[in-house]
């Protein structure tokens, strides 16, 4: 769920040297070569007293080793030229076997590296980018408030007057417009999602949401985003298709978290229908209260913590293993995703709905389906035995369910395309 993917921060001047780009990027890459090498005392040697203080060799030796088994194993970093410096940080290029990540470095006044982030989010370099079944596509980049939003507009092959079209909404987390993320997620189920749109003579378009994927030119950074960015995003993309003459009707297909964004953003698109794919029909704060449940270790710091978001209240205090759920820089999404009723707001919707769960989806049971369903007894209800989160076919096994996850050449679970081309026509 996080949006800003910080490797390790520390403590710099907020004043910096103005060093030539060249001698700070010389350090940069040599930095990366010694860990490269395992030399990671030498690599220290480079860095500030307060760096040193804090990472010690092993430290350093597990993070490089925890970013390559993230990333896939370290190849090379671009040459010099390609550096870019905007005069408060050194961002360098570095290419692993599955993405390309841009790691961010902070010089001292001396010139030591005094911190080493990432702070743009990775690219993914398996190719994907484009529909294997060569569907048209285009890029598109639209303006939203406070920056620019990018994603592919696909097409049928043989497009007819009145075209429909459906804007894709992907869930929560660095999750792109294909469906994929840097944890392992490249099941291509949004870009697979299009193609069998496009198949069916529907049109569609899928976007990075903001500080995802492209769309990271930003005024506001993680700190500062709110569940209704992504809801005021989805209604000025929608509202763009809609404008489009060669498109007809409009319909809002939102996946997992997607789901309530494309419920809330409905309310104010009205769009002539509206797909909740995986959708969750309880509030997040209770989603995840029930999750912590299987770790009874995390559960009394967890609710702790959960009982501050819900009054609107920060805290600093997150113990480390908890990190990735509740860091402080991720805490007013929270708070803003935690006012969120499902049941509540899909009540409010007047149009065709449909709700599908899956009875194999480890993250969403289909319960959650069920109870938007009796929140709005008109949608229709679609549970779709053997699918799971990714929309594949899958078993209840969980190691054989998460392989899927991995797998862009599985394709969608057929009784899902089906059902989902049935309703919408």
């Amino acid at each position: 769920m996080r949006y800003l993917f910080i490797l390790f921060t520390l403590l710099f001047l907020s004043i910096y040297s103005g060093k030539a780009q060249n001698t700070n990027g010389n350090k940069a890459a040599k930095f990366i070569s010694l860990m490269v090498d395992s030399n990671y005392k030498e690599a220290l040697d480079l860095t500030s007293a307060d760096f040193k203080a804090k990472v010690n060799p092993a430290t350093l030796s597990k993070i490089w080793k925890g970013i390559n088994q993230q990333f896939g194993a370290f190849e090379q970093v671009e040459p010099l030229d390609s550096i870019t410096n905007n005069n408060n940080s050194l961002i360098l290029q570095a290419t692993f076997k599955d993405y390309i990540v841009p790691l961010t470095f902070h010089f001292n006044t001396s010139g030591d590296i005094s911190a080493f982030l990432m702070q743009q989010q990775p690219k993914i370099r398996a190719n994907t980018n484009r529909s294997p079944a060569n569907f048209p596509e285009e890029a598109l980049k639209i303006k939203v408030n406070g920056g620019i939003i990018s994603g592919t507009l696909m097409t049928p092959k043989n497009p007819q007057a009145g075209t429909p079209v459906a804007l894709i909404i992907a869930g929560s987390g660095p999750t792109d417009r294909n469906g994929n993320n840097l944890y392992g997620v490249k099941a291509n189920s949004y870009l697979l999602l299009a193609e069998a749109l496009a198949d069916n003579g529907i049109a569609s378009f899928r976007y990075d949401k903001r500080l995802i994927g492209e769309s990271v030119n930003f005024q506001t950074s993680q700190n500062n985003l709110v569940f209704n960015d992504f809801v005021d995003d989805a209604v000025i993309l929608g509202t763009f298709l809609k404008n489009q003459k060669k498109f007809q009707k409009l319909f809002i297909i939102g996946h997992s978290e997607g789901s309530n964004i494309g419920i809330i953003a409905s309310e104010q698109l009205n769009p002539d229908a509206v797909v909740s794919l995986c959708g969750p029909g309880e509030n997040l704060a209770t989603v995840l209260e029930n999750q912590l449940l299987t770790q009874p270790s995390l559960v009394k710091e967890a609710t702790s913590i959960i009982n501050l978001l819900k009054q609107g209240k920060m805290t600093n205090n997150v113990p480390t293993e908890l990190n990735s759920l509740f860091a402080p820089a991720i805490q007013p999404f929270l708070i803003s995703s935690f006012k969120i009723n499902p049941e509540e707001e899909i009540r409010k919707l007047k149009i065709p709905i449909l709700i599908v769960g899956g009875t194999t989806d480890l993250q969403v049971p289909t319960s959650h389906a069920e109870k938007l369903k009796a929140a709005n007894p008109k949608a229709t209800l679609l549970l779709i035995k053997n699918m799971n989160h990714t929309l594949k076919t899958a078993p209840a096994n969980k190691e054989a369910n998460l392989k899927t996850y991995s797998n862009p050449n599985l394709p969608l679970n057929s009784d899902l395309v089906i059902g989902l081309v049935n309703f919408l026509r």
